[in-house]
C-alpha cells in the first residue's frame, strides 16, 4: 500500500512547471493529491465513456423523434392472417349463429372496387377453433383519391361485411340453414355485444421490430336496430435514420390505429346498397354491416438515432465537468511547490527546522523521531514559522531579481565588453521636482518635431524616460 502511495504522484497529469532560471528543460512538479485527482478524473471519465458507449451501441440513448400527420392520395395495405376479428359475445349461451351448418346469420364479404361490386360475395363462417368469430384475411385494401390517376395504380378497393339472414338460395359451400323455428327463437332474444378486434402495431426503436397489440370496440348486437359501421384503418410510416456518420434510412409501414363510425339503418339498407353497386337484384335482411377502408390521413414519424458526433458531444460535456478538478489540483500543486521551496530556504538558514516537514495536505508536521515535548509546542511555533515564511518569500524574490540583473550584466559583458558594462551603470538619474512638469509639457507637445541633435543628452537624462535613455545610448 505504501508503495502505491509513494508512486501515485507519477500519474499526476496536473503537474505545474518548475521555472528554474530559463524556460528550457522545464520539469513538472507532481504531487500525491494531484495524482489522486488525476486517477479519480481519469477513472470517472473512462467509466462514463464506456457507459454511454454501451447505451449508444445498444440504441438505448433516446433518439430525436418528429411526427406529423399528412394527407395521402394513394396507399395499399394487405390484411394478414388473424388481423381482424368480429366476435359475438352471447350472454344467452345459444348456438353459434355464424356456423356453416344450421346457420342462422350468414356473414358475407363483398369487394367494393371504386363504387362497384363485381365479384360474388365470400361467406365467412365461424369454425370449431374460433366459434362465434368472423375473420377475413389475405386481402388488399387500396386507397386511391388521386386527382390525376396514375395508370400503374389500382382503383380504390374496400371490403364490406354484411350480416345477412340465412337463405338456402344464397348459401354456398354445401352449407344449410337452421329450421325456421330455431331462427325465429334466436332473433327474438338479446344476444349481447359484437367485439370488433383489430391487431395494430408499434415500432420498437431499439429492436426495430413491430410489436402487436389489440384494439377493441364493443357494439350492442340488436338485430331489430341494425347498424352500418365504417372502419377507418390508419397507417403510420416510420423512417429511421441509424447512420453512424451519414444518413442511413429504413422505412416501416404498418397500421397503428383505427376509428369506428356507426349509423343506425333499416333492415334492408345493405340489400339496397349491394343491389345498386352490383347491378344485380339482392333481397336479404340486414342485421349489421361493416365497411373496411384505408384512411387518407397518415402519421409520418422520423426517428434520428444519435450519431457519432452527438455521442462524443455528450461524453465530452460531462468529461469537461469532471475535469474541473484540474483547477483544484493545479492550485494545490502550486501552493505545495511554493511552500516546499520556501521551506528549503528556511532550513538553509535554520538547520534545526529540518525536523519539521510539510505533509501532502500542505500542513506542518514534526518528523517521527522528534520528542513529544517539541511536538507539543507546534501551535506556538506556527506564527513564528509564518513570519520566517514571509521573510523567505521576500528573500527569494530579491534573489531572483539580483540573479536576473546578474544574468543581464553577464550577457552585456559577453557581447559588448567591459566598457559598455561600466557605462550601463551610469544610466538613469535622480528624480527632480520639475520631472512631472516636464512630463505634462511633453504630453502637450507630442506632435512637435525637433532634430535629434537638439536634445541635450548630458544635462537632460534626468528628464527622459528610462526607455528614452536606452534609445539615445544605442
Amino acid at each position: 500500500m505504501n508503495k502505491i502511495l509513494n508512486t501515485i504522484d507519477k500519474i499526476d497529469i496536473f503537474g505545474v512547471p518548475i521555472n528554474l532560471l530559463t524556460n528550457e528543460k522545464n520539469s513538472a512538479f507532481q504531487s500525491k493529491i494531484g495524482g489522486l485527482f488525476s486517477l479519480i478524473a481519469g477513472s470517472l471519465s473512462l467509466t462514463y465513456f464506456l457507459y454511454v458507449f454501451i447505451f449508444w451501441v445498444s440504441n438505448l440513448i433516446p433518439p430525436n423523434i418528429s411526427s406529423n400527420q399528412e394527407t395521402i392520395g394513394y396507399a395499399q395495405f394487405q390484411i394478414q392472417t388473424g388481423m381482424i376479428d368480429l366476435m359475438l359475445q352471447d350472454f344467452t349461451g345459444d348456438a353459434d349463429p355464424f356456423r356453416k351448418y344450421n346457420n342462422i346469420i350468414t356473414p358475407h364479404l363483398y369487394t367494393v372496387i371504386d363504387t362497384r361490386i363485381i365479384d360474388k360475395p365470400i361467406p365467412l363462417f365461424s369454425s370449431q377453433e374460433k366459434p362465434y368469430t368472423i375473420s377475413f384475411e389475405n386481402v388488399t385494401l387500396v386507397l386511391n383519391h388521386e386527382i390525376d390517376p396514375d395508370q400503374d395504380h389500382q382503383e380504390m378497393k374496400q371490403y364490406l361485411i354484411v350480416l345477412e339472414g340465412c337463405s338456402n338460395i344464397t348459401l354456398q359451400d354445401n352449407g344449410y340453414c337452421a329450421d325456421q323455428k330455431t331462427i325465429d327463437d334466436y332473433l327474438q332474444k338479446f344476444h349481447g355485444f359484437l367485439f370488433l378486434s383489430i391487431k395494430l402495431n408499434q415500432l420498437n426503436h431499439v429492436t426495430r421490430e413491430l410489436e402487436e397489440f389489440n384494439k377493441q370496440y364493443y357494439q350492442a348486437f340488436d338485430m331489430l336496430k341494425p347498424q352500418y359501421s365504417q372502419v377507418m384503418l390508419k397507417q403510420q410510416e416510420t423512417i429511421i435514420d441509424d447512420g453512424v456518420l451519414f444518413n442511413n434510412y429504413q422505412n416501416y409501414q404498418f397500421l397503428n390505429n383505427y376509428e369506428l363510425i356507426n349509423q343506425q339503418v333499416d333492415s334492408f339498407f345493405s340489400s339496397n346498397v349491394v343491389s345498386q353497386m352490383s347491378k344485380l337484384p339482392y333481397n336479404f335482411t340486414n342485421y349489421g354491416c361493416y365497411l373496411f377502408r384505408l384512411d387518407s390521413i397518415q402519421v409520418k414519424e422520423v426517428v434520428t438515432m444519435p450519431k457519432l458526433g452527438e455521442f462524443l458531444a455528450q461524453v465530452g460535456s460531462i468529461v469537461q465537468l469532471i475535469f474541473l478538478l484540474q483547477y483544484i489540483a493545479l492550485y494545490y500543486n502550486n501552493k505545495l511547490l511554493e511552500n516546499q521551496l520556501l521551506h528549503e530556504i528556511i532550513t538553509m538558514y535554520y538547520p534545526e527546522l529540518k525536523n519539521i516537514k510539510l505533509t501532502i495536505f500542505n500542513k506542518l508536521e514534526f518528523k517521527e523521531n522528534v520528542d513529544n515535548d517539541l511536538k507539543s509546542i507546534i501551535q506556538d511555533f506556527i506564527p513564528k514559522y509564518n513570519f520566517l515564511f514571509e521573510r523567505a518569500k521576500e528573500k527569494c524574490r530579491l534573489n531572483n531579481i539580483i540573479y536576473e540583473i546578474s544574468r543581464i550584466q553577464f550577457i552585456i559583458q559577453q557581447h559588448f565588453g567591459d566598457q559598455v558594462l561600466q557605462q550601463s551603470h551610469s544610466f538613469g538619474g535622480k528624480l527632480q521636482n520639475n520631472y512631472f512638469e516636464f512630463l505634462n509639457c511633453k504630453e502637450t507637445k507630442k506632435l512637435a518635431i525637433k532634430p535629434d541633435t537638439s536634445i541635450d543628452l548630458e544635462n537632460g537624462y534626468h528628464l527622459l524616460d528610462p526607455l528614452e535613455i536606452l534609445s539615445k545610448q544605442t
